[in-house]
């Protein structure tokens, strides 16, 4: 059996080492619903480079905003598992590992402009022209076959703006999931700026996500927010005070 494991290893290293670059776009679209591609890609799936680019909510155009590299893990094979580590201008990105138990993500810290990461959201708020810096961390992320995922997630939002108000920023905000057999919490809160956002929400294994929170700031600033909010926002109180809530009430 030892003999035969080792045979089917050697054999699928060959196979990473001689498989072009390109398959990794395939994976990235299909792993993304197309809202990701990879541009450029360059050597084998054993050891490779290319640039992570992300579709407008329109399909039209990609806007590329991450040089990406991977490396093969050639130690996961004797855990019957593959696995890549990734990194950006020398920078590790994470490691990803699929085997029988289903599919790993550890150490990710994934920094990308707003615009970038936002422009695939198929929502009216979401085409405000968002600017700033995200940050996305998950120490540990597990998907077993069912897709009933588990662990824990950090989104961090600095500079938040939009183009719609130029010279203005609303500040810098946290994004906290935890996620637990596919049953995801998560909480919103701000960290500094002139515009407080708080909240939190669940989504529940295959239902529609839900999100009941504030929002307050200058009244002549954050006027045009109902139009934009796709119905999500409504103004409560005080003028410059607002609830959102997701599905809209």
């Amino acid at each position: 059996m030892r003999k035969l494991l080792f045979l089917a290893a050697l054999t699928l290293a060959l196979l990473l080492a001689k498989a072009p670059a390109g398959l990794v776009d395939g994976l990235v679209k299909r792993l993304t619903d197309g809202g990701l591609r990879l541009q450029q890609a360059e050597g084998s799936l054993w050891h490779g480079r290319g640039i992570l680019a992300s579709r407008d909510a329109g399909g039209r155009s990609l806007t590329p905003w991450l040089p990406l590299a991977w490396d093969f893990e050639a130690a996961a094979l004797t855990r019957l598992a593959i696995s890549w580590s990734f990194s950006s201008s020398g920078k590790p990105v994470g490691v990803i590992e699929a085997g029988p138990g289903g599919l790993g993500v550890t150490q990710l810290a994934l920094h990308a402009p707003a615009d970038a990461a936002l422009s695939p959201i198929p929502h009216p708020a979401a085409r405000a022209g968002w600017q700033g810096d995200l940050t996305l961390e998950a120490p540990s992320w597990h998907c077993p076959p069912d897709g009933r995922c588990s662990g824990d997630a950090r989104l961090l939002w600095r500079g938040a703006r939009s183009a719609l108000f130029p010279g203005r920023q609303f500040g810098d905000y946290e994004i906290r999931v935890n996620a637990q057999a596919g049953n995801l919490h998560y909480t919103l809160q701000t960290l500094a700026g002139a515009v407080i956002a708080n909240g939190q929400g669940d989504a529940p294994f295959g239902q529609m996500p839900r999100f009941d929170g504030t929002l307050s700031g200058d009244p002549e600033f954050l006027g045009r927010l109902p139009a934009i909010a796709g119905g999500a926002a409504r103004p409560a109180g005080p003028p410059g005070h607002f609830e959102i809530h997701w599905p809209p009430r």
